[in-house]
This record gives structure tokens, sequence and C-alpha cells, in this order.
């Protein structure tokens, strides 16, 4: 019994070390995989429009103690005991959410308890609609997501359409004639035409769908919502339209098709279609030039598998201090880029499959050389900006 005792005692000690050692000692596996996308992350252009760089203050708040708390319910009405300061936090999120958007409280509720916007989606889905019921959802090819309720003639893709009847709308160019018939007040009365949804809404986010959220999450939602109303963040989102015009500019002088003609939010589709090419090649090739962007259906496209644009966004590299000029560099990168993709493509013949494409491009020397330059490029211009967060990770 002694000696068990004493080797509990050892391995007790040992554990203690192992709760406070650092990621890079406790786990040099994860520590190096977290390098190398730090790397990768400061060494290329991020222009996947959904993406950004969070602060260090929102990643501290991330890897908070408010990570340990489990608090199934709503603030006030807890499952467990000890949520004192996850109800204030979760109170406080929720009040900048309303300040941000200069919301009446008297008026709105809002619930950041949610996981994403995918979850937040189907949540309303639930609440709102009974099972199999009726919802219209923007179709994918014309801008929609897959929580809208996408599906094949053969295969219901999204959860949406499996559990709602989902019927799918296109845009038209005279969707303003729909828009003038929304009515927001009562033509009788002038006041205004309100739903009391919250409740619904809440008891679908938990305990419908969801468990105890991610206090962890909601405190860095909280961070940022308070960076949101600052008059530096006003700057910044003005710099991200800015820099998305010179972008689109830079490819349209280039002889790309924007599907919008330009933009004036943080975002462009650029159609591939005049270049004879598509989103998914140019986007690996891309990918492989330190160049991050995302394959993107067009208005027309007969298959979401194929699509025929190329989605770029300007939120992450404006953090990292990019203006206009330096977006009109680029634009050259991602022209360059997809010359590459072109010369692959006809060289294998426009019929060919992605794989075989990729297959190609990852095996021939010619094209690799030219890739390989192309990176070295695009790394030494990214470089000379620094990224947002953590210093080490």
């Amino acid at each position: 019994m002694a000696n068990i005792i004493g080797n509990t005692s050892d391995r007790w000690e040992t554990h203690t070390a192992m709760l406070v050692e650092p990621l890079s000692t406790n786990d040099p596996e994860v520590y190096d995989i977290i390098k190398k996308e730090k790397s990768r992350q400061r060494l290329g252009l991020e222009l996947i429009a959904s993406e950004n760089f969070a602060s260090r203050a929102v990643l501290e708040a991330l890897g908070s103690c408010m990570n340990n708390k489990y608090s199934e319910g709503y603030p006030g009405q807890r499952y467990y005991g000890g949520t004192e300061f996850v109800d204030e936090l979760e109170r406080l999120c929720q009040k900048r959410a309303l300040d941000l958007y200069n919301l009446d409280p008297e008026k709105w509720g809002v619930n950041v308890q949610p996981y994403s916007g995918s979850p937040a989606n189907f949540a309303v889905y639930t609440a709102l609609v009974e099972p199999h019921g009726r919802i219209m959802g923007l179709d994918l090819p014309d801008g929609g997501h897959l929580t809208h309720g996408f599906m094949t003639e053969k295969k219901k893709i999204s959860a949406t359409s499996i559990f709602f009847e989902s019927m799918p709308y296109k845009i038209l160019s005279s969707s303003a004639k729909v828009k003038s018939r929304v009515r927001s007040t009562d033509p009788k009365t002038g006041k205004e035409i309100m739903y009391n949804l919250e409740s619904l809404i809440n008891q679908a986010v938990f305990p419908g769908l969801q468990g105890g959220p991610h206090n962890h999450a909601i405190a860095g939602v909280a961070v940022a919502l308070k960076q949101a109303m600052t008059a530096e963040f006003k700057l910044y989102q003005k710099q991200i339209v800015a820099n998305c015009k010179a972008l689109s500019s830079a490819l349209v002088n280039l002889g790309y098709k924007i599907v919008t003609g330009g933009s004036d939010n943080h975002l462009i589709l650029v159609d591939l279609r005049n270049q004879g090419t598509d989103g998914g090649r140019a986007e690996k090739v891309l990918e492989k030039c330190a160049i991050a962007c995302n394959k993107n259906t067009c208005p027309g496209d007969k298959s979401a598998l194929r699509p025929s644009g190329l989605r770029l966004g300007t939120p992450a590299l404006t953090s990292r201090g990019f203006q206009e000029e330096h977006f009109r560099t680029v634009a050259a990168f991602i022209h360059r880029g997809i010359q590459i993709t072109l010369e692959i493509q006809r060289d294998i013949g426009a019929k060919a499959s992605l794989k075989e494409f990729k297959e190609r491009m990852m095996t021939d020397k010619d094209y690799q050389s030219k890739i390989r330059q192309l990176k070295e490029e695009v790394e030494m211009f990214a470089s000379k900006f620094p990224i947002p967060g953590l210093a080490d990770l």
C-alpha cells in the first residue's frame, strides 16, 4: 500500500505540473502545427471574405478562465450554480450588441449564445417554422448560403432542406418592386409592426439545439463589440471599402469581370467564365502561391460543384495595414496566378477533371517553378506587414 500511495503522490505532482506547463513543452506536436499556421498567415495573403485577424484583447478573452464554466440556461435562469459573473458577462455582451446597432432594449432582444451563424440560422427556423414547413431561401448560385436550404435534384444537402421544405429563389433585376411591398409600419395607425419572437427564438437556441453556451466565446464577442463602437473601427471599415474598390478596379483593368460591376462593401466576386477557367482551379493555384481565397458560385452556374467565381475580401489584409496601393499589387499577384491556371488548363484540355488539373500542377516542373517564384514574391511582400493578435501564437 505504501508503494501505491508513493507512486500516486508522484503522479499527482506530475499532473499538477502539467496543468501549468506551457503548450510549447507540454504538447510540442500541437504547438508546432500552430506555429506553422501562424507562419502561413504571416507570409501569405488572406483574402477569404469571411476571415479576419482577431485582436490581442479578443484572443485573451477567448483563452480566459471563462472557458472553464458550464452554464446551461440564460442570465438569472441557470441550471448550475456559480454563474454570477457568467451572467454579468452575457448581459454585458447583449447590451453592447444592441448599443452597436442603436437598438432600443425595450423593443429588441438579442441572443449571444449560438455557437456560430449556421446554428443561429437553424435556431430561427426551428422557432418560427413547423417541421416540413416552407422556407424561401436565396438560391446558392445567386448568393445564398447552404443553411438557406440548399439541395440538388438528387440530394438534400443542408439539414434545412431535410427538416423543412426549402423553396429557393433567385435575384431579379426588378427586386426593388418586391422591396417596395414590404411594410415596416401599419398603414392605418402609422405605428411600427413588431412581433414577439424573443421567447420562441431563445427556447430554440436553448434547450432546443444547444446545451451550455461557450462563455469564452461570448467574452470574445463582447470585447469585439466594444471595439466595433470606436471611431477607430469606423475608419478601419472605411478603409476596407476603399481597399475593396481599389482591388476591384485593378482587376477590371486587367480584364476581369466583377459580378456586381464593382463593390461598395468588403468583398467582390470575380466571374472567371470570360477567362476560360473556374474558381476551383484558380483557388488551387493561388493557394500554392500563398494567396488564400475561395471558389464561389456565380449567377447562372449550373452546378455548385464547379463554381465559376472567385470570392475575394479585404478585411484581413486591411487589419494588417494594407491600403489601396497595396491591393493593386495584390491584384497583380492574383492575375499572375490565374495566368498560370490558364496555362495548365490549356495544356491538359478544358474537359480534364479537377483531380487531373491538380496532378499536373503538382508534377510539372515548369509549372512548379512558376508557382514557386510567385510564392516567394508574395511572401516577401506580405512579410512586411505585421499580423494582429498574440506575439507567439
